[in-house]
């Protein structure tokens, strides 16, 4: 099975700790290639924060996670 490939604008989840954000940060993706996706983690006016490059299989979409601890 291909690990997820995240695109650019997928709002995602760290399914791991990555520096000062922990597992379950939530990021929106803004440059992603084969290997690696651009993780942008804003404030509640979406000023930018910070920038993380994470590996794709350490990210999960958001609304995916969030589908099935509703379920």
């Amino acid at each position: 099975m291909a690990a997820p490939r995240h695109s650019v604008l997928d709002v995602v989840e760290l399914l791991t700790g990555s520096g000062r954000w922990p597992c379950g940060s939530v990021g929106t993706v803004v440059e992603a290639d084969d290997r690696v996706a651009l993780v942008e983690f804003a404030d509640d006016r979406g000023h930018a924060l910070d920038f993380v490059s994470l590996p794709h299989d350490a990210l999960a979409a958001a609304a995916e996670r969030a589908s099935r601890a509703a379920s």
